[in-house]
């Protein structure tokens, strides 16, 4: 029977980490530039808003990503734990060694 194995320690201690690090630095950067006060007269006006803008867009990606990963590695913890449960009520005997070959 095969299994698969998935390490998730790496992604949590440093993946998770990671994310969160960037998503705080997205957070401070769209703070910050939304505490500004730029004229709507100024010629890169619009460049400004898109770039705020674009910003926020990059943030809820990585915040959905994060939720993701975290999500599917407790669904695929909780699939796990329900096949083991499936397991141990299996039946379990022995199978004799044959003695001749059939042919």
């Amino acid at each position: 029977m095969a299994k698969l194995s998935l390490n998730y320690d790496p992604i949590k201690a440093n993946g998770i980490n990671y994310l969160d690090n960037a998503i705080n630095y997205l957070n401070s950067v769209i703070s910050y530039l939304q505490q500004n006060s730029v004229p709507g007269d100024f010629y890169r006006y619009n460049t400004f808003i898109n770039t705020l803008s674009d910003l926020k867009t990059q943030r809820d990606k990585l915040v959905k990503f994060k939720n993701w990963l975290v999500g599917s590695n407790n669904d695929y913890d909780n699939l796990l734990s329900k096949l083991e449960v499936h397991a141990s009520t299996l039946p379990v005997g022995r199978i004799n060694r044959r003695t001749s070959v059939v042919r």
